[in-house]
């Protein structure tokens, strides 16, 4: 977790990403700001998934589905999803923030997109607070 949340938001933070794990079958989680710094992360003890790439990748992802919305005349940008042959990952717009997920099981990336839509309002009021 980073020292730039007080510790009462910081808790909440962690127990809102441990319970979308369990509720989404997420390996990993993380909250990060638009410019890819990680404001929080937890994972699950199999996952292998570095929480400093995640954070710079979801700038990246950010940037490129931003730019793909914008030139389909799509409007604001709520997700993106990136599916490969061994996982998937999720970016969600959460307020001011980006809450990112990702899976080796593809079988749960339905319900995971789904709740993480749910999860990332959850979080982007709670770091509006």
């Amino acid at each position: 977790m980073s020292s730039q949340l007080d510790p009462e938001k910081e808790r909440e933070l962690v127990e809102l990403l441990m319970g979308l794990t369990n509720y989404a079958d997420l390996d990993a989680i993380a909250v990060i700001t638009k410019q890819g710094v990680k404001l929080a992360y937890f994972a699950t003890e199999e996952s292998d998934t570095d929480p400093d790439l995640m954070a710079a990748v979801s700038a990246a992802l950010l940037a490129t589905g931003e730019m793909a919305a914008g030139r389909l005349d799509l409007d604001e940008l709520f997700e993106v999803t990136v599916r490969g042959k061994r996982g998937f990952a999720v970016l969600s717009q959460a307020g001011e923030f980006l809450l990112m997920g990702a899976a080796r099981d593809l079988t749960s990336m339905g319900l995971a997109v789904t709740q993480m839509r749910k999860y990332a309002r959850e979080v982007g009021a709670l770091l509006g607070r």
